[in-house]
């Protein structure tokens, strides 16, 4: 199918999101009906390697589907993200098994089986920014007995894998693990916790692993704390313009809103507000911020791409770029949420107006990887310590 099928799609998807989001949002429930219309459509397949199936799309059509389904619901989209990342990135850095990518990859083509990391720890915070997990796997005879807890387990509800980030503690060295738990296996349990500002419906609850036991063969791969992770630039590529793009789209949606609602508002039966030159300047400046901020992501998802080619020709690095993008677009994203707040004025603190969930959800790429700080000394590091 061409990318301008999937756009489509995406854009009619997007409307049918939009009818039941702010029904999610006010009861913290979960949106089954859109995954299974996700599903229906071929959606949950889209960056699975077509060897398997799946339909292999590029990390620059990726954003454009993610940013056009957040403008009807961004805990959607960003359920989607933590899906399809998985398989973008991998069919980049292969450190999986081929064994266990090919039967995740499968299942999400032939039965839309869903699968996410589960890698945050409420006492870990973010796994990148270092330290050992309190989730511990530890050796027997019958297999690896897995007991922890994780936090922020976002499409919980329904997902059929869990990739989860463990420790191993051998006599004289600890590793960081990745092991592949499926729904079925006994001692695995989701805790309902998710209660949260924004993106309420995304499902992010705690998942709970008591004494669960594995066959050997599902770990997934080990390393030492401080070695590079093979997955780290594509994780992170596939990862950070994968929630900008979802930024993006919810500050599209709020822009849309503002400028509609300044088309037909008239105060007191005068003009309306659009002719005003404060609306005016506060509209253009939105427009601004959002097309700068998918300026940056399609760079950084087309340097990227063709990382390898471009190595010598880039002023920047490629991973650079995507940590620039994503600290600046969501950055961008809530200034321009913010203006078309003033726009809408004090009825946009109404929870009957979608503004307001678009005001919270648009703050929740804040604390995804990499946070602002890495990010920043990521930055520094490349052009002080090289």
């Amino acid at each position: 199918m061409a990318n301008e099928d999937w756009i489509r799609k995406a854009q009619t998807l997007a409307i049918q999101f939009d009818g039941n989001a702010a029904k999610h949002d006010r009861e913290g429930t979960f949106p089954f009906e859109n995954f299974e219309a996700l599903k229906e459509q071929g959606f949950l397949s889209l960056t699975v390697p077509k060897i398997y199936g799946g339909h292999e799309i590029s990390l620059l059509t990726y954003v454009r589907i993610l940013e056009i389904l957040a403008t009807g619901d961004g805990a959607t989209a960003l359920g989607l993200t933590m899906h399809l990342k998985i398989f973008g990135s991998e069919r980049e850095a292969k450190s999986y098994p081929e064994k266990w990518f090919e039967k995740i990859s499968l299942q999400a083509t032939n039965e839309g089986s869903l699968v996410n990391t589960a890698a945050t720890e409420e006492g870990l915070g973010s796994p990148a920014g270092g330290g050992l997990p309190n989730t511990v796997a530890i050796s027997t005879p019958q297999g690896w007995r897995i007991s922890g807890k994780k936090t922020f387990t976002t499409m919980a509800p329904l997902l059929s894998y869990f990739i989860v980030l463990a420790r191993i503690d051998e006599e004289n060295d600890s590793y960081l693990a990745n092991f592949l738990l499926t729904r079925e296996d006994k001692g695995l349990m989701m805790e309902e916790t998710w209660n949260s500002l924004g993106m309420r419906a995304s499902g992010s609850h705690d998942i709970v692993l008591q004494d669960v036991l594995i066959p050997r063969e599902r770990l997934l791969n080990k390393r030492r704390p401080g070695e590079l992770d093979k997955r780290s630039g594509s994780g992170s590529a596939w990862f950070a313009l994968g929630v900008a793009a979802t930024t993006l789209g919810v500050a599209q949606a709020a822009r849309n809103y503002a400028v509609e609602f300044a088309r037909e508002r008239t105060p007191n039966d005068q003009k309306t507000i659009k002719q005003f030159s404060g609306i005016r300047n506060r509209i253009a400046r939105i427009d601004l911020l959002l097309h700068r901020s998918r300026t940056l992501i399609n760079d950084a998802a087309e340097s990227w791409e063709h990382r390898d080619q471009a190595r010598e020709k880039e002023i920047m690095q490629p991973i650079n770029k995507v940590a620039i993008t994503k600290i600046d677009t969501i950055n961008n994203c809530i200034e321009a949420v913010d203006l078309a707040m003033r726009v809408v004025g004090g009825v946009s603190l109404q929870k009957s107006r979608p503004i307001e969930r678009y005001y919270r959800d648009v703050r929740a790429g804040l604390h995804n990887p990499p946070i602002e700080d890495r990010a920043l000394e990521q930055l520094a590091r490349s052009v002080l310590d090289s």
